[in-house]
This record gives C-alpha cells, sequence and structure tokens, in this order.
C-alpha cells in the first residue's frame, strides 16, 4: 500500500471509530523510519488533532537533531506536547509521563480535539494501552551511576542480575537496553518489589484505535541510512559539541541514547568520521530489529488477547 492510501483508509477508519466513541484516542505505531509523524501531521488535514509524543528522547531541550523532532513550523501549526519539557541533566519517568499524558488527554478532549500519540517509546505506550497502575518511584542517582559502570566494566551484567529478581521482566528487554534494566533494577532497589509485582494492568480508561505502519526491513534500513547522513550534514556533531560546552556531561541519561553517545566517541578520538556513520546506521538498524520484535506483539495480542475497547489496524508499506 502506498502512503498516500495510508492516510485515505486511516482517514476512513477514524471517521467511522470517532463515531462509534465519544472519548476516542489514537495511537500511531512502530517502528523508526515507518512514516508515524508524517502520518500524523497529514491526519491534521482532516480533524482538529492534538499530538503527543511518546518518544523518551523527545521531551529532553536542546537535542532536536539526534531526536528527530518535527519542524518549528509543524509546531506551530498543529499543538504538540510531550516535546522539549526537560532539560538534558533532569530526570523524567514512566510515571510522571502517564500522568501528564492522561491530563493532557482529558483537555484535548474537553476541546473536542482528537488527541494522537505517536510511537517512540514502547513503555510510554503501554502506560496507556496497558494503562500500568505504577508507583511513584522517584531517581536514585547514585544507584543508576553505580549501574552504569558495572555494566561498563562487565557487558550484559544489567539483565543477568534482572534475571535473578525479575525474570518475567528480563524477558522483555533487550540485554542492550541499559536504561530499561537500570530502572528495573532501581524500582525493586527503592521499593523492594519487583516492576513485574508493581506494573499492575488494567481496561483502558478510553477507547483506543491503534494504527500500525508496517514497512519492509531492507526498505526502512535504507530510510535509516540517508536519515543519519541527514542528520550529520544537519549539524548532528556541532549539537553534541554544544550539549558538551554546556556542561552536559556524556554520562548523563539523556546522553546515553543512540546517536549521542557514537558522537561523543568520535569527539574523543575513538572513530573517524566515516567510521562513526556506519557506528550511526548499525545501531539504528539493531534498534528498529528490537522494536519490529516488540511491536509484534500487539500484533499477537490482536490475534490471540485483544484488549477490551481497543481496535487494531495495521497498514502495509511499500
Amino acid at each position: 500500500m502506498k502512503f498516500d492510501e495510508i492516510v485515505l483508509w486511516s482517514k476512513k477508519i477514524i471517521q467511522d471509530f470517532i463515531a462509534k466513541n465519544p472519548n476516542w484516542i489514537v495511537i500511531i505505531r512502530w517502528a523508526t523510519a515507518t512514516g508515524k509523524s508524517k502520518l500524523s501531521v497529514e491526519l491534521s488535514k482532516f480533524f482538529d488533532v492534538e499530538i503527543i509524543s511518546s518518544d523518551s528522547r523527545q521531551i529532553f531541550r536542546e537535542m532536536n537533531i539526534w531526536t528527530d523532532k518535527v519542524s518549528q513550523e509543524i509546531l506551530n501549526r498543529i499543538p504538540h506536547h510531550q516535546i522539549n519539557i526537560v532539560n538534558p541533566d533532569e530526570s523524567y519517568t514512566a510515571w510522571q509521563w502517564q500522568k501528564d499524558v492522561k491530563n493532557q488527554i482529558k483537555g484535548i478532549q474537553s476541546r473536542w480535539k482528537l488527541p494522537i500519540i505517536v510511537w517512540g517509546t514502547w513503555l510510554y505506550i503501554d502506560t496507556i494501552y496497558k494503562n500500568f497502575q505504577m508507583p511513584e518511584i522517584g531517581p536514585d542517582f547514585e544507584f543508576r551511576k553505580k549501574m552504569f559502570d558495572l555494566e561498563e566494566k562487565n557487558p550484559w551484567f544489567l539483565h543477568k542480575e534482572l534475571e535473578k529478581i525479575d525474570p518475567d521482566e528480563a524477558k522483555k528487554i533487550h540485554p542492550k537496553s541499559t536504561r530499561y534494566l537500570v530502572r528495573a533494577l532501581e524500582i525493586f532497589h527503592t521499593s523492594g518489589k519487583t516492576k513485574t509485582e508493581s506494573f499492575l494492568e488494567k481496561e483502558v480508561d478510553q477507547p483506543i484505535l491503534m494504527i500500525g505502519i508496517w514497512r519492509g526491513k531492507d526498505e526502512t534500513n535504507e530510510l535509516i541510512n540517508a536519515r543519519i547522513k541527514e542528520m550529520i550534514k544537519s549539524g548532528l556533531v556541532d549539537e553534541v559539541k554544544w550539549l558538551l560546552k554546556k556542561w552536559y556531561a556524556p554520562t548523563l541519561q539523556s546522553m546515553q541514547w543512540i546517536w549521542y553517545k557514537e558522537v561523543v566517541w568520535y569527539l574523543e578520538w575513538k572513530y573517524g568520521i566515516e567510521e562513526m556513520e556506519k557506528l550511526l546506521q548499525q545501531n539504528t538498524q539493531h534498534l528498529a530489529k528490537r522494536q519490529r520484535t516488540w511491536f509484534r506483539r500487539y500484533i499477537a495480542d490482536e490475534k490471540d488477547n485483544p484488549k477490551k475497547n481497543v481496535v487494531y489496524k495495521v497498514w502495509y508499506l511499500g
């Protein structure tokens, strides 16, 4: 299906959905470089929408190129939420995201607009889709630093530790997803309860339409490679230099993401510019692979365990 066809079919299914569900939420999901943000912007031509980003990187101010934020022109034209809300040296948890977004959804609906959540971080989406009842546990920066240091010295240490205390959660998290592993261990360290014990799933608050965009692996990788080239051309290295000059340390949570840490390694002369570009492309492709693996679980939900008041639709782009 071509992208223009996806827009028109999404328009139709949303119209039908809204007619049946007065308190509506639309979630556009799938892996990086599949056109999620583009679809949300196109849908704004047919509906009065406000868009909520679920990308845990776009929450940071001054980090623009690598997080692939929409342009300022689009931000001026279409109300967006959960973008540029904290500084790079500040912490923001999934519990905070859920609390803020639920309030934003109520506000958007009170203005008789359509809330569209654009996929970025699976855990953020699950706080709405699975409607977790979560404990309010703030960050323990000393513990986090200790965990990051141990992982650097002993790769896969974090995943092995999580397997010991919370094997169910360990199955869900890739061994290289350091940030999520640290958070799961932090929850246990702080509360004495595992994340599996602490995150209790409930029925959704409001009807959800889940629209997925599936793009082939090879095409996705080509788009990723082109995106990385454009990021570098647009000043990714200069953006990282600027952040470092402002004393945002490379050890910060916000600087541990793909695209920033690789540039830091380049600036530390560990890689040349061509090696950095290749590494960025490879790591982003690996990220997309992990996302596809995770998103297949939602397809399995639709088939084997569909959630009440959730409508699933996947478009195959190509």
